[in-house]
């Protein structure tokens, strides 16, 4: 059921600067009345490009490409005039503001998509998406949003739906009608399979969600080693720009220094740290432990060396850690070094940092995180925190219907469960009524126009 809101919105679709063509949203039961009071020729109330002179009283202000939605045929559900006008600043904000003294209200953030999902033109999951799309950070990241938009692996999860309200429903016939013990599908035996099947689905839409996320968000990179083994330097060479200060004095880095470097299939959050060494410097000490303190939170650590000792104390920190062994100053060492460093361990890549030269780094980092057959699997990908931490709710109810089932409970304290598991479902999907602060709070995280 669509639901047309009573005013009529307006916002730039693209960034209000000198450009050749800047872009005015309006949307609403109005808009095309709206418009017409700053036209001399009224628009034809159609899905159509049609060109106007826009005016303010009797001066012309510009002339304008309109492209309008009628019927319904719009993004958000309703009546929608998109009008490209030139992109000047004073242009732009001359024709906002005409609108809106002609009717039009100020659209908030993220308002044409909470609209579109207001109208059952998108479900939650596609909203959610279509912000992705925009903060995409790297290739893969901007397929699985487009896809997520599309809506076209929501199917699974629907069926996911589907199932467990055929489950609620054979238990409660078993429970209503308790005669009628030849139902298909019904002994505890059977829903046991269908329930075990939604579980490893739900554990497979989290695992890939969670994937997906850390492929935008960044992979948290620490790089780590002792003072003066070329940190900073290979923080420079990933990033290629002079992030950290490089100097041969011991102690350089005190603190994080930061950046991010984006690779087709995933992004890398990297994080230069203090050398790791013993100092009676109390602003260095911090340094240093911050360091030590931050590799339980790293999800990939760069340990950093330039011969054959490498630091058993460190090494034993990250060893259960995902990690690299990177031995700076490749030019350095000779063969007889670089076969001796070779055998100590088998997480070892060679680099020389100062000369750009990190090929074998990056070639090794690319075979780690190389998240392709997330674009593969039918599987939906969710988006957010939020709707993976109430997927994983309906994970541990499911869980709980399962093993109250083995253990022998009445099917009614089962029900209960799977009631509260399909509700979930339904928040998910946004297609039962939520609090109106709710909503509003998800769109607003979107951008301006959109």
């Amino acid at each position: 059921m669509r639901i047309f809101l009573d005013d009529t919105i307006i916002a730039p679709a693209t960034k209000v600067s000198k450009q050749a063509i800047s872009i005015i949203r309006l949307s609403g039961r109005d808009a095309f009345n709206i418009v017409n009071k700053i036209l001399k020729k009224d628009l034809d109330i159609s899905n159509a490009q049609q060109l106007r002179k826009i005016y303010d009283n009797n001066q012309m202000i510009d002339e304008a490409l309109f492209i309008t939605f009628a019927n319904s045929k719009s993004f958000t559900g309703e009546n929608v005039v998109e009008i490209n006008c030139h992109g000047g600043v004073l242009v732009c904000n001359k024709i906002i503001n005409l609108l809106i003294k002609n009717g039009a209200r100020a659209a908030q953030k993220g308002e044409f998509s909470q609209r579109a999902f207001l109208n059952g033109k998108i479900n939650l999951l596609q909203s959610e998406s279509i912000n992705n799309l925009i903060e995409s950070k790297n290739e893969l990241a901007l397929k699985i949003s487009a896809l997520g938009v599309s809506g076209i692996k929501d199917k699974k999860i629907l069926k996911i739906k589907d199932q467990i309200i055929d489950v609620i429903s054979r238990i409660q016939t078993s429970i209503d009608y308790p005669d009628y013990d030849d139902i298909e599908g019904s002994t505890p035996e059977e829903i046991l399979i269908t329930l075990k099947k939604i579980k490893d689905c739900f554990t497979n839409i989290i695992e890939n969600s969670k994937r997906a996320i850390k492929v935008n968000d960044g992979i948290k990179t620490l790089i780590i080693g002792e003072p003066n083994v070329g940190k900073s330097s290979l923080l420079n060479a990933l990033l290629n720009e002079e992030k950290a200060i490089v100097t041969d004095i011991e102690g350089t880095t005190r603190d994080f220094v930061e950046g991010q470097i984006n690779f087709e299939n995933f992004s890398l959050n990297l994080i230069d740290t203090a050398g790791i060494r013993k100092t009676k410097d109390p602003i260095e000490k911090i340094g240093i432990q911050k360091s030590l303190n931050n590799i339980d939170y790293a999800d990939l650590i760069l340990f950093v060396v330039n011969n054959e000792n490498i630091n058993k104390e460190i090494l034993n920190k990250i060893k259960n850690k995902n990690y690299i062994i990177v031995v700076n100053k490749e030019d350095l060492l000779t063969k007889e070094q670089i076969k001796n460093i070779f055998s100590l361990n088998e997480n070892i890549i060679f680099v020389s940092a100062i000369n750009n030269q990190i090929t074998n780094l990056t070639n090794r980092l690319k075979e780690m995180w190389d998240n392709e057959d997330l674009l593969n699997s039918d599987l939906p990908i969710l988006t957010s925190i939020e709707s993976i931490a109430n997927l994983e709710r309906a994970l541990n109810l499911t869980n709980t219907s399962i093993e109250n089932l083995e253990i022998g409970f009445d099917f009614d304290i089962v029900n209960v469960d799977l009631y509260k598991t399909l509700e979930i479902i339904n928040n998910l999907l946004g297609i039962i009524d939520m609090d109106e602060e709710v909503i509003d709070n998800i769109f607003r995280k979107y951008c301006l126009g959109k």
